[in-house]
This record gives C-alpha cells, sequence and structure tokens, in this order.
C-alpha cells in the first residue's frame, strides 16, 4: 500500500556515503551524447536498489532555477499580513493554490506541525479551461516579475518530467508515451514552493520541518538549497539527502507504485529542522486527474495479486489530503 500512514516518524536516519547514492547523467536525453537506453537500466537499478536517485545535466538551466529561487525568496521575505501574501492566501483557492501560511500544512503524521510556509501553483490554463478541466486557477502575487519566474521553471521542470515519464513508462514495460500520454491538461501537475525558515528546535514527535510522507503523483522532481531533507530507501531505512550532488533529487510516488503493484515502492520522505533557513522546489508529476490507476496486467500473478484497489489521480489526492487536514485538526 501506499506507505505514508505506515511510515514512523520518529525513525533514526542515516548519512549515506555519495558514493553509495546513485547521481545520473541525462546529457544523452538533452545533448546527445551517450546512449539513451542505458538511462533506463540505471533508473531500474537505482529506483529498485536505493528508492531514488539524483540527475545531473538537464534541460533545466541554471539561470532558470537562479530566477526562480530570488523570486520564491523576495515572496517569503514579505510580511505575513502585508497584501502580498494576503492577496493570494491559499484560502481564496479552495486551499490547493497560492500561499500557504507558516504551521497551516496538512500534517501527514499524527500530532505533528509542519514549521514552513508554501507557495503552489499548477499548469497555466485560460479561464474557461480551467473550468473544463475541473481545475483551480493560479493566483499570484503582484510582485514584478514573480510570475514569469515561476511559469519558465515551471515549463522547464515539466519538460525534464515529461523526459523522466518516457523512462519511467518504460521501466513499467509500457509504450514511451504512457505516462505522459495520461497527464494533460486537467493533470493536477502542482509545482509547491516551500520555505523552511532556520529552526533550532529539536525535531520531536509534534514540531518538525514537514511530517513523514510519500507523495500522491507518479514521480517527483525536487530542488534543494539547503540540507534537511531525509528518504527513505528501498529497505525502508531513512537515509540523510545530500544537497549537493547533481541538480535534482527524483523520489517515487504513489501512482508508480500501484502501477507496477509494489514492484518499485513509493519514496518515504520528511524534512527536520535544522538551524538554517532552506528552500526548495518541487514539481509532483501527475496523470490526469479522471486517470483510473490499478496495478498493470504483466506485474499481477497468482503469488502476486493485486494488492491496490483502482482509483483516480484525484480521488487518492483528494483522500490523503483529508486524512493529513483531520491529522491537522486533531493536532490543534
Amino acid at each position: 500500500m501506499p506507505a505514508t500512514k505506515h511510515l514512523e516518524q520518529s525513525a533514526p536516519s542515516r548519512a549515506v556515503p555519495h558514493n553509495r547514492i546513485p547521481v545520473i547523467d541525462l546529457a544523452p536525453l538533452f545533448c546527445g551524447t551517450g546512449r539513451v537506453d542505458s538511462l533506463t537500466a540505471r533508473m531500474r537499478e537505482a529506483s529498485l536498489a536505493t528508492g531514488f536517485f539524483y540527475v545531473k545535466n538537464t534541460c533545466v538551466d541554471d539561470s532558470v532555477i537562479i530566477n526562480a529561487l530570488n523570486a520564491m525568496k523576495t515572496f517569503f521575505d514579505s510580511p505575513d499580513e502585508g497584501h502580498d501574501k494576503q492577496s493570494v492566501h491559499n484560502e481564496l483557492a479552495g486551499g490547493m493554490k497560492g500561499w500557504g501560511p507558516m504551521f497551516g500544512e496538512p500534517a501527514y503524521q499524527q500530532g505533528t506541525v509542519a514549521h514552513m510556509e508554501s507557495f503552489d501553483f499548477g499548469q497555466q490554463l485560460s479561464e474557461n479551461k480551467y473550468k473544463a478541466h475541473g481545475i483551480e486557477p493560479n493566483i499570484w502575487p503582484d510582485i514584478p516579475g514573480f510570475r514569469q519566474a515561476m511559469l519558465d521553471y515551471y515549463k522547464n521542470v515539466t519538460l525534464l518530467g515529461r523526459a523522466l515519464g518516457v523512462i519511467f513508462s518504460e521501466i513499467l514495460g509500457e509504450a514511451p508515451d504512457f505516462i505522459n500520454s495520461r497527464s494533460g491538461p486537467s493533470a493536477p501537475r502542482t509545482m509547491r514552493m516551500l520555505h523552511y525558515p532556520a529552526n533550532d528546535t529539536p525535531a520531536d514527535s509534534r514540531n518538525v520541518g514537514i511530517s513523514a510522507h510519500t507523495d500522491f503523483e507518479c514521480f517527483t522532481i525536487l530542488y534543494q538549497t539547503a540540507a534537511g531533507l531525509e528518504l527513505t530507501d528501498a529497505s525502508g531505512q531513512w537515509c540523510q539527502a545530500p544537497c549537493d550532488l547533481g541538480t535534482f533529487t527524483i523520489m517515487l510516488g504513489d501512482m508508480t507504485e500501484r502501477f507496477c503493484n509494489g514492484y518499485l515502492k513509493a519514496t518515504g520522505h520528511r524534512v527536520v529542522n535544522s538551524p538554517w533557513t532552506r528552500y526548495s522546489m518541487v514539481l509532483f508529476f501527475a496523470v490526469d486527474g479522471d486517470c483510473c490507476v490499478q496495478p498493470l496486467p504483466r506485474f499481477v500473478t497468482s503469488e502476486r495479486p493485486a494488492a491496490y484497489k483502482p482509483v483516480t489521480q484525484n480521488e487518492h489526492i483528494e483522500d490523503e489530503l483529508k486524512r493529513a487536514s483531520s491529522n491537522r485538526a486533531e493536532a490543534g
């Protein structure tokens, strides 16, 4: 089963030698060098052996990353009571888009309170297309250059996601467009810009950066500015994720786990408190909201029957957020 409710928030973590963590060079995809088919084998091996991996030499230019980081820092540095944040409070967008204040994140584990704030957005569509696809529209603060920097980053990282989607489709034994053809205008392909202020308080059963969870989509592409992220490996052990390997951290999500009937496991992760400020930019690569996900026939046998009931992407997100919001309400 998708692992959020089974993760141990207080389980200890261990440092992993850098040479034990897969760093996959994507130059064959984007620079026309080397053999592309070798990437499928490397990503499969990394997904099975480690459960997560890093990538470098992607299609995302450093200038795009820097512009997005500078824009998000400008936004998060603005006062909470000021117009920039209050005009895009996520309460104005059904809780799904815009600014999420400090301590307002749903509690993925019971009793936890997250020491972070967020800005969420997704695909930029015309107003009538938002309605047609059942997606809440993006809302933007009136900060010069902010919207463009966010959308440039979203566009470029989505291109990276589509390239990875081809390889993950091949790992699943499907046609190269299996994932991408199911990730169109109605996909809740959300980008989260996250700010974790410096926090010297030791993490405990309540006070965390963000509590342990798996992501609800197919896979996640994460850029982080400082250490603090911890991940579960394929054996379920917590690992301290370096921030100086590759450019992006790739984590597997619940939908990939469901497609392959648990052959690959969604990556559990959490953020611990740290005495330094940390920013992360996270794209959740989802399939269409109404796409029904269930184990593919090739992964179902008499010895390994289907372990997951059919569910749409939207239903799964709603179920997980409902559980986490209930946890948050109980925490007070």
